[in-house]
């Protein structure tokens, strides 16, 4: 049996945790066959040593199971292999994972209210301001109540960060229970995410907007979402929970996949020869790899995920009137504005030009 090894290239981080996930479950199925894994953040680069029959069985098992595909398989020799293994390349090894457990964990509770600016259109003013003062007062008190740091208040949202995991998760379970007891006309959706407090992992504005952006990608039944990692400090903890109905756990692969997603997009849309291809290319996929894990992980196709992006973003844009709809459309990505406008309506039930116009008649 042979030695291969396998290379995972890329431009973006969160790919490796796709990379490192896969290899895990390799691992778990054929240990003695996998040798090692070496991961070097610098470099966005994973890559690991396996024995197989031949590289049909290796792609075979990309294929069966993987949301991704090695950007390289080589045939090594022994002297390699050896080199490899006593090499000071080897940056981080998977063995070694246990080193985390030393880091302070901190959580993140993002919420988003869904098309806000939307529902000006929807009641008066009065009615407006009643159910958003309501939802704003019933978030910060309860998030002070349970401990949280109130980091971020924007109008689309509120971010908070937490020390403890179960106090987060109780805090977030709190605030939807009071937001359904109440019927707040205007709907949340809540995600709690994991992370480790040090220089490298620290919560940078970017990664809050692409958290509160992934948001509206997820299943629209579900109010509360939990990442992969909670449900990991959680399981130990709190096990009296009978929310399951409304929770979307992200499974690591599903995580992944969205959060790199939202960051290709979040850097390329406004770029009107952005496209299908593109992402494909970014995110080191084909495009039924890509199709399938759009459908899996958010139940829309990634034209359909683009597309909205873009219009999120435009809504964001107009609702600050920083631009005109020729402006806008051009700046979203969009090959017309005639085109932009037509999609916009479509998606929000109102034009770019009535929104502006209400907007001006709207006293903040």
């Amino acid at each position: 049996m042979s030695v291969y090894l396998i290379q995972h290239i890329t431009n973006n981080k969160t790919i490796i945790d796709l990379a490192i996930t896969f290899y895990t479950k390799l691992k778990k199925t054929y240990n003695k066959k996998c040798i090692n894994c070496w991961v070097d953040y610098k470099k966005n680069s994973v890559f690991y040593l396996i024995k197989a029959v031949d590289k049909e069985f290796i792609k075979q098992l990309y294929r069966n199971t993987s949301q991704i595909a090695p950007y390289k398989i080589s045939l090594v020799n022994s002297h390699l292999v050896y080199e490899l293994l006593k090499s000071k390349q080897q940056v981080k090894n998977l063995q070694l994972k246990s080193v985390n457990n030393t880091k302070k964990h901190l959580i993140a509770l993002v919420t988003q209210t869904l098309n806000e600016k939307l529902y000006r259109n929807k009641f008066n003013q009065a009615d407006f301001f009643e159910a958003f003062l309501y939802k704003k007062t019933i978030i910060q008190n309860l998030i002070h109540s349970y401990d949280g740091i109130q980091v971020n208040i924007k109008e689309e949202g509120f971010v908070a960060l937490f020390t403890s995991s179960k106090k987060a998760l109780d805090c977030s379970i709190s605030i939807q229970n009071k937001l359904n007891k109440k019927g707040s006309k205007i709907s949340s959706k809540l995600l709690l995410y994991s992370y480790f407090d040090s220089d490298k992992d620290k919560m940078t504005s970017d990664k809050i907007s692409n958290l509160v952006n992934s948001l509206h990608f997820l299943n629209p039944k579900k109010q509360l979402i939990f990442s992969s990692s909670i449900q990991n400090l959680y399981n130990n903890n709190y096990t009296n929970i009978n929310l399951t109905n409304n929770i979307k756990w992200l499974y690591p692969e599903e995580e992944a996949f969205l959060f790199s997603l939202i960051d290709v997009l979040s850097k390329n849309y406004h770029n009107s020869k952005f496209n299908i291809p593109s992402i494909c290319k970014l995110m080191m996929m084909c495009k039924t790899k890509l199709y399938r894990n759009c459908k899996i992980t958010t139940g829309k196709s990634i034209n359909q995920i683009l597309k909205e992006f873009r219009l999120l973003k435009s809504l964001n844009s107009l609702a600050q009137n920083t631009t005109n709809i020729n402006q806008t459309s051009i700046d979203m990505g969009f090959s017309s504005s005639s085109y932009f406008s037509n999609c916009f309506k479509k998606q929000f039930g109102i034009s770019p030009n009535q929104l502006l116009k209400q907007q001006l008649n709207f006293i903040y």
